[in-house]
C-alpha cells in the first residue's frame, strides 16, 4: 500500500501530535511493508533528521515553512501547497491520502477528493474543533473535511466526543490512542553530569516536559513552589522544553525568588529524554484550557510512567484518559495552586504512594501502549477503506439489472 501523508509541520518539531504521526507511520512501513511519503515543511533540525530517518519506503519531502495560524489571511498560501501535492498524485500513483493538519492539508485532501476521487483519512486531536468553534467560517469548511473523510482517526476520547458532537457519524470514526515506547522510555541509573549541571544531590526533583506555552500549566508550578519552600525547602524543579512564554516564565521566577530552585534545561534531544525523566521524583504538567486550545491526551504523562514515574495532571482535555487518577497519577483542577500544593505536598511526604502510581502507570504503559499494536490497527484501517473504495467502483461498473435485460 502506498499512502502520501501530509501535515505542515513533521518531526524534528516539538509536540506529541509529531510523535503520534511518526511512530504510527514508522510502524506501517516497517512492520507491515507499505511504503509511505511524507510531505511537509521544514523545521530546525530537520536536514539531520532526514538524513537518519529516510529509507527508500519511508520518504520525507520537505519545502517552506509552516503556517504561523489557521487564519483566513494566510489561504493564499495554500497554492504552493496545491501544486506540490498535485505534482505528487500525477507523478506517483498512491493509494490513500493522510493529513494531519486542517489547514492547509485537510482543505487540499477534500480538494482531491472532490476532483479525483482520491480517498483521505483525517486524524484528530480535538483541539482541532474546540479551537475552530468560535470562529466565522472555519467550522463550516472543518466540518465538511471531516464529513467527506473516508475515516476520522480519533486520538483520544476527547477527539471522538467532539467529532460525535459536530455531527460525525460514529460508524466513520475509529479511535487509536498514543503509544509508548517502552524500549526507550524506561527506568535507568540516574545521570551524575545532569544531577551536578543542575545542582539536584538530595534533592526532591520536579519535571516538566511541553512546549512553554500558558495550557501546559508551569505557571501554577511555580506558584505552588513558592508556597511550599518554606516547608520543604529541598524541592528543585526542572523544566524541558522551549516555546513563547519562556521569557515570562523566567521573569516569573524572579520575581517569586526561584532562581536556585528552577532550572530551565531548554531544548533537549530525544536521545536524552528517558534521563530527564529518570531525574523526577514526580513528573507534574497540570494542563488547562486556553482559548479552546486543550491537551487531547499527553503522551508525556505515559512516557514518565514507562519509567516509573508518579505524574499529576490538570483536570482538563483528553487528560483522564492518559492519567488514570488514584491509580498511575493524580489529577488537580487546573486553576487552583492549592489543590496542586497539596497534591505535591501528599507525594513528597508519602513514598509508597509514589512508587505505588508510578508501577501501576510502569506496568499500564507496557502492557496497553505498545505502537506496534496502534499501527497495526491504522493499517487495517487502511485495507478495509481500500477493499469498500475497490467494491465501489466494482458495482459502478457493473450493468443493473434493467440494462442486462435490455442488453439480453
Amino acid at each position: 500500500m502506498r499512502i502520501l501523508f501530509l501535515t505542515d509541520a513533521f518531526l524534528p518539531h516539538a509536540g506529541g501530535a509529531r510523535v503520534y504521526y511518526y511512530n504510527l507511520l514508522r510502524g506501517m512501513q516497517s512492520n507491515l511493508s507499505n511504503e509511505i511519503t511524507i510531505l511537509t515543511k521544514k523545521v530546525p533540525g530537520w536536514k539531520e533528521f532526514d538524513k537518519r530517518e529516510s529509507h527508500p519506503r519511508f520518504r520525507i519531502i520537505r519545502a517552506g515553512r509552516p503556517l504561523p495560524n489557521w487564519r483566513y489571511q494566510q489561504w493564499p498560501k495554500i497554492a504552493v501547497p496545491l501544486l506540490r501535492t498535485s505534482a505528487l498524485l500525477m507523478s506517483e500513483r498512491y493509494d490513500l491520502i493522510h493529513f494531519g493538519d486542517l489547514y492547509p492539508q485537510g482543505v487540499l485532501s477534500l480538494f482531491f477528493k472532490n476532483l479525483i476521487g482520491k480517498p483521505y483519512v483525517a486524524y484528530c486531536h480535538g483541539e482541532e474543533i474546540t479551537q475552530t468553534d468560535g470562529r466565522r467560517y472555519q467550522p463550516k469548511v472543518r466540518n465538511a473535511i471531516y464529513q467527506h473523510a473516508q475515516t476520522v482517526i480519533a486520538a483520544n476520547e476527547f477527539a471522538r466526543q467532539n467529532l460525535l458532537r459536530i455531527g460525525i457519524p460514529e460508524a466513520r470514526i475509529r479511535k487509536i490512542t498514543p503509544g509508548v515506547d517502552c524500549s526507550r522510555f524506561r527506568r535507568s541509573k540516574l545521570r551524575e553530569d545532569l544531577v551536578k549541571r543542575y545542582g539536584l544531590q538530595d534533592k526532591f526533583v520536579l519535571l516538566t516536559v511541553a512546549r512553554l506555552v500558558h495550557r501546559k500549566g508551569h505557571q501554577l508550578v511555580l506558584q505552588a513552589l513558592k508556597t511550599l519552600l518554606p516547608k520543604m525547602p529541598n524541592l528543585a524543579y526542572v523544566i524541558v522544553g522551549t516555546g513563547p512564554d519562556e521569557s515570562k516564565l523566567r521573569q516569573m521566577v524572579a520575581e517569586l525568588g526561584l532562581t536556585e530552585v528552577v532550572h530551565f534545561a531548554g531544548f533537549v534531544n530525544d536521545d536524552e529524554l528517558p534521563d530527564y525523566y529518570n531525574l523526577a521524583d514526580v513528573y507534574v504538567m497540570p494542563n488547562s484550557e486556553d482559548k479552546g486550545d486543550v491537551e487531547g491526551f499527553g503522551m508525556v504523562f505515559l512516557e514518565a510512567n514507562a519509567c516509573g514515574k508518579a505524574v499529576v495532571g490538570g483536570r482538563s482535555g483528553g487528560t483522564r484518559e492518559a492519567v488514570l487518577e488514584g491509580e498511575t497519577g493524580m489529577l488537580v483542577d487546573p486553576y487552583d495552586p492549592a489543590e496542586l500544593v497539596e497534591a505535591l505536598k501528599l507525594l513528597r511526604d508519602n513514598a509508597m504512594l509514589r512508587k505505588r502510581l508510578g508501577e501501576n502507570g510502569l506496568r499500564r504503559a507496557t502492557s496497553d501502549f505498545s505502537w506496534e499494536a496502534r499501527a497495526q490497527l491504522l493499517d487495517s484501517v487502511n485495507r478495509e477503506i481500500l477493499s469498500n473504495t475497490l467494491r465501489n467502483r466494482t458495482c459502478e461498473c457493473a450493468p443493473s439489472e434493467n440494462e442486462v435485460r435490455r442488453r439480453t
